[in-house]
């Protein structure tokens, strides 16, 4: 896994992190040379010193030469090299950061990229067995871990390498049995670092997958808020999310723990080091085996192992969850499409598209052998110019069949055709293309209303005048005047300061700017008045019969459905009725009922918008 990550994603910044890893080096450089420098001005003054001192007896001394006078002219010049070095330490230190975070940052880009890239070409049965939240957490927090991953991580790893490295060879040449003495409590805190990691790998993994869990939680209070709250179920939800919360909290806690018992491990070495310096460094002092200046370089260079050994324990930290969070992300980037993707071309010749559907049966792919068909041999044909109308109650298999069309479910193969191209093959581009769906929920972005609009292209290459076109059509005008900022206004996540009934023609306007050869909509007039519902038909009539396109209405509104070209009534998956407005009444069946009922109840807003309970009753 790792070797393909750097093949796919790091690879290509090999130039870059090797010109990061020389200013790296640079800034250990001048770090381990600090030590040296103050070494020589610590020499300096004890010498300065000495010849103070012996100054009264210069007259019964022999004559100093020239190398052996030292005065604060010798020393200032180191004390300025000492502070260029630091200043220097501070650019080079920069750059090395900058070259190794910012390809981390464009690595992490790409990575949420390829994951959304790969979600897309996922079915929704997919996101039955993953679950929303544990997908939001790999593409959020485990994406920023991997970043931390090659970005503070490699730098943090290759600065601990070179530097302790450095500092020991300084060590060893300054005084070998010293710094035996001080390598072996280090050695003792690596082991305890080891064993702390080994217990904290396997605490990472379930700290994800809880976050996963806690995320989800949240995601679907916060979709079905107002059924919670309308079933004063408040306290329920709550209960759940502390649940998933201690459980998250409490993994959390242990893995502090450790890191807890850890850390003080580094601080406690560091003084043991100080002290094996303090009583054997000053006795070879005091035996002329090292000078003073020896000794403050000396702790200079303890100073950085203790550092880079504190600094271990939190790189390795990261490490772990990087590697954690990698796999998981890697789970995702390997994901397979699990829906038909074809190569075959849609025939462009004419206008509109013709869609045929012969003999279709359909069980979802999770449903057991003996569970009934949601759709049971059904079989249509729609023209270019023409209109379909569909109605059924709920569980007929309206929203299935509107899933196959839009290639969200994968249906027998040559049971449905468009312009003579078996659905499963042709290309995905041509049939995002050639088909408009708007969906029974409207969804809409946390952006404008011309953003929502015109979402197919970018910011910049929204169409105006398009824009325009689209609002008339879907009968939005009105609405858009009184919005604080007209096309402009935001409308919150999930279009939340909009009606209904806006939010479903804002989604209709959508589909007019796109364009389409064929148009589906999943009862989409619902939440419409009956004035508007007549003007919305009105307008997808005239741009069907403009651009000779096809459409398949569904709807529990027999009003929004009677002008079409053919009416199919589903029951449990089959065609029970079929025809013309006129025949369907002719039938006196399910459809005249519900017409009657509907008809009857016409003034009553309210039990319109109810047509379920109609065809409850009549039951």
């Amino acid at each position: 896994m790792l070797r393909l990550f750097f093949d796919r994603y790091a690879r290509r910044y090999a130039l870059i992190y090797a010109a990061g890893l020389a200013f790296l080096v640079a800034t250990i450089g001048l770090t381990v040379a600090i030590p040296a420098l103050q070494k020589n001005v610590f020499d300096a003054l004890t010498a300065l010193d000495s010849i103070r001192q012996m100054l009264p007896f210069a007259a019964l001394l022999p004559a100093l030469g020239p190398a052996q006078i030292v005065t604060l002219d010798t020393i200032r010049p180191l004390v300025w090299l000492i502070a260029a070095a630091a200043v220097l330490v501070i650019f080079v230190r920069t750059l090395s950061r900058i070259l190794f975070f910012n390809p981390g940052r464009a690595i992490e880009f790409r990575i949420r990229n390829d994951m959304l890239q790969r979600l897309l070409g996922m079915s929704p049965q997919f996101f039955k067995s993953w679950s929303i939240g544990d997908i939001m957490a790999r593409a959020g927090d485990d994406a920023t871990f991997v970043r931390a991953f090659v970005g503070f991580a490699a730098i943090m790893v290759l600065n601990i390498l070179v530097a302790s490295t450095w500092a020991l060879i300084r060590m060893v040449r300054t005084d070998a049995w010293l710094t035996l003495y001080c390598v072996l409590p280090l050695l003792i805190a690596v082991v305890a670092l080891r064993l702390g990691v080994s217990r904290t790998f396997g605490m990472m993994t379930e700290t994800q997958k809880a976050l996963g869990r806690l995320s989800n939680t949240v995601l679907e209070t916060y979709k079905g808020i107002n059924v919670v709250q309308g079933a004063a179920a408040e306290h329920a939800f709550l209960a759940k999310f502390d649940v998933d919360n201690d459980a998250f909290t409490s993994l959390n806690l242990r893995v502090v723990a450790i890191r807890t018992f850890l850390m003080p491990i580094v601080a406690v070495v560091g003084n043991i080091c100080i002290f094996f310096l303090l009583l054997i460094g000053g006795q070879h002092v005091a035996e002329n085996r090292m000078t003073l200046g020896d000794v403050a370089a000396y702790a200079s260079y303890v100073a950085i192992l203790v550092t880079s050994l504190a600094s271990g324990g939190w790189v390795i930290g990261v490490l772990q969850r990087g590697v954690v969070s990698l796999r998981r992300v890697w789970e995702v980037l390997e994901l397979q499409p699990d829906m038909t993707v074809g190569d075959v071309p849609l025939p462009m010749g004419g206008r509109g598209i013709h869609l045929r559907i012969q003999h279709l049966s359909y069980r979802h792919p999770d449903a057991t052998p003996d569970a009934p068909l949601v759709l049971d041999d059904l079989s249509l044909d729609l023209p270019p110019g023409q209109v379909l109308g569909v109605y059924g109650a709920v569980g007929a298999g309206k929203s299935t069949l509107v899933s196959i069309l839009a290639r969200l479910h994968r249906p027998p193969p040559r049971t449905v055709t468009l312009d003579g191209v078996d659905l499963l093959d042709a290309a995905r581009e041509d049939l995002r293309r050639a088909v408009a769906v708007v969906p029974q929920d409207a969804f809409l972005f946390s952006r404008s209303v011309r953003e929502n609009i015109g979402y197919i292209d970018r910011v910049a290459d929204i169409d105006d005048a398009r824009i325009q076109e689209a609002v008339q059509k879907a009968c939005l005008q009105g609405d858009i005047a009184r919005l604080p900022q007209g096309l402009d206004t935001i409308v919150g996540e999930r279009g939340q300061t909009l009606s209904g009934g806006q939010r479903q023609r804002v989604q209709l306007a959508r589909a007019f700017y796109r364009g389409y050869r064929l148009l589906i909509l999943d009862d989409v007039l619902s939440a419409v008045d009956h004035d508007t519902e007549a003007k919305l038909l009105a307008a997808i009539q005239a741009d069907i019969v403009a651009k000779g396109t096809s459409a398949v209405l569904i709807s529990h509104r027999l009003s929004a459905i009677a002008a079409a070209s053919e009416i199919v009534v589903l029951e449990h998956g089959r065609i029970a009725e079929r025809g013309t407005h006129a025949q369907l009444l002719a039938q006196a069946g399910t459809y005249a009922r519900v017409w009657a009922a509907q008809s009857t109840e016409g003034a009553d807003e309210e039990r319109l918008d109810q047509p379920n309970a109609d065809l409850a009753a009549l039951a």
